[in-house]
């Protein structure tokens, strides 16, 4: 027995380091080689090694100076578009999105912190959707000035169906370029429309790029492994991840058709949904890993606009949280950037259920604790089978030993006697270890759950835990290494596992139950980092656990 107990302890451990490995258990700091370089243009990556040499780009837009970034509205003219859902600003140099503010959404816990800003490329200068000629680069159609509309801002209400915002540049005799913002009073989908109109006598060839930049939405040095910003691509049904690190190994060309391509991390997502199914290929490089600056171009086929005529390229803009709800509103597959792997089949049901008790309780940590008494209920006959299947194996566990050592030199024989009894006392040797099995699904589902849902993001739950997908911290003043403040939450966890281990039968085996309460403190480690909400879910399953074996305890 104390055989067994070891491998279990093992493969437990094992288990663990796996969690640790796969789903990326402590903080990770990237490594910043470069200083900060203000305004001036960051360093290409090296070309993709490939069969085939990358596509030819645009240079790309330059930086705006961070002093006119600063103060916005005095230095460059710009255009704002407001809505119950954001604050958009639109600058004149190249007609792009300057920033995008969240209404409903902070940068930080504190309800004082300005609003989420998911153009987060805004600090390093470097703004999203300039639109670029490849062989015209000397028109700098993404920095020269637009003329928009004279009214400067517009305000989209509930009753609106959708406002637009038209910016126009002109290069006297050569092409006229235009931009159609449109938004929406409901929706996280901003329209955008671009136009050429070639002004010349002559046909125009050319190639056009629309480029985005995109970078962390939280500081480099405090993003983490569990919520790491990266490049998502949606094709053909399949959903796939693009770290930073791969790009900086080999930059990403991917051709048409996509339904959409963009930059995510946990909780919010920029996405960009062309609407023509082909005669496009998208390409992605790292422009500065210390910054982790990232540009994304939207690269047309090669195309001939005869004199006079005029030509257009529409695409939808996603700028939002990663709410299922949203997300299903706007089509397109969208929902598909709200992933939990293997375990999306539980998951993405357990969010729904979420949200439905949230409605009555108004209270995440209080929802959790519901969907944690619902999951206990579910899975109440099975646990009760096995903890009874528990308590009979220790009870016949000298008639086991007897038997082990009778036939101890006779393993075919020793096997057909404690088949026999098992059979005569009706118990089963592996009942003890299925709804642990069976629940194991549902822990790692609500780990992604809990992990990535942006409704819990923010979200208190009572006294100091407020924000349940961060590790609970009850700070006293001190800076405790590693930590920063008291795990609480997580101690008490620790507590109920300990306390459920020493009320769960075992078989008897001294050696082996001084073994399985070395769990509590593995798991206790393991969980330190865990989210609150993740912690919360499993210290109310103990308690419930304990109950019940309490109440089997006393009726045994």
């Amino acid at each position: 027995m104390e055989k067994r107990a070891l491998l279990a302890l093992v493969l437990s451990l094992a288990v663990l380091l796996f969690w640790q490995y796969y789903f990326g258990l402590f903080q990770s700091t990237p490594t910043s080689t470069q200083q900060e370089t203000g305004t001036t243009a960051p360093p290409t990556t090296q070309p993709a090694t490939a069969s085939t040499a990358p596509p030819a780009l645009p240079p790309g837009a330059g930086s705006l100076p961070k002093d006119q970034l600063a103060n916005l509205d005095k230095n460059i003219e710009n255009w704002v578009a407001e809505s119950p859902f954001y604050r958009a600003q639109i600058a004149s140099p190249g007609a792009r999105m300057a920033s995008l503010q969240l209404r409903k959404f902070r940068t930080e816990v504190d309800p004082q912190s300005p609003p989420m800003e998911v153009v987060p490329a805004r600090s390093t200068g470097y703004l999203p959707l300039a639109v670029d000629l490849l062989q015209h680069q000397a028109w700098q159609l993404s920095t020269r000035p637009y003329t928009g509309d004279a009214q400067h801002s517009v305000t989209v209400s509930p009753d609106d169906k959708s406002k637009s915002l038209t910016f126009d540049t002109e290069i006297p005799g050569q092409v006229k370029v235009s931009k159609i913002y449109t938004f929406r009073p409901e929706s996280y989908i901003v329209d955008l429309e671009v136009r050429m109109k070639n002004l010349s006598s002559e046909d125009i060839v050319d190639q056009m790029g629309l480029s985005f930049y995109f970078q962390p939405y939280d500081d480099p040095s405090k993003e983490t492994s569990y919520n790491i910003s990266q490049l998502s691509v949606f094709e053909k049904g399949n959903l796939s991840i693009h770290t930073p690190k791969d790009l900086e190994k080999q930059e990403l060309v991917l051709k048409s058709p996509l339904e959409w391509i963009g930059y995510e991390n946990n909780f919010f997502l920029q996405a960009l949904v062309p609407i023509d199914t082909s005669g496009y290929q998208v390409v992605s490089r790292v422009l500065d890993p210390a910054k982790g600056l990232i540009r994304m171009v939207y690269l047309t086929d090669a195309f001939q606009l005869p004199a006079g005529q005029e030509k257009s390229y529409q695409f939808k803009v996603y700028m939002g949280p990663k709410d299922l709800g949203y997300l299903n509103a706007a089509g397109h597959n969208l929902a598909a950037a709200v992933d939990y792997g293997w375990f999306t089949v539980i998951a993405k049901p357990m969010i729904h259920i979420l949200n439905w008790l949230y409605k009555y309780t108004h209270n995440y940590g209080i929802a959790i604790i519901l969907l944690t008494i619902a999951i206990k209920i579910i899975f109440w006959p099975l646990t009760q089978k096995s903890y009874k299947s528990m308590q009979m194996m220790k009870k016949i566990q000298p008639k086991i030993q007897q038997i082990r050592e009778k036939y101890k030199d006779d393993r075919e024989k020793l096997n057909q006697e404690l088949m026999q009894a098992y059979r005569t006392y009706k118990v089963n040797p592996m009942g003890g270890c299925l709804p642990m099995v069976l629940q194991i699904p549902v822990f790692f589902a609500l780990y992604r759950m809990l992990n990535g849902a942006v409704e819990l993001r923010h979200e208190p739950f009572m006294l100091w835990m407020n924000d349940l997908t961060a590790p609970d911290r009850l700070h006293i003043g001190i800076d405790i290494p590693y930590l920063g403040g008291i795990p609480v939450l997580t101690l008490l966890m620790g507590i109920s596992m300990f306390i459920q281990q020493k009320m769960t039968p075992t078989g008897g085996d001294p050696r082996q139950e001084k073994m399985m309460l070395l769990m509590p403190v593995v798991f206790t480690f393991f969980f330190i980092n865990f989210p609150s909400g993740l912690v919360l879910y499993w210290l109310v399953n103990n308690v419930l656990s304990i109950a019940q074996q309490y109440w089997i305890n006393r009726h045994a």
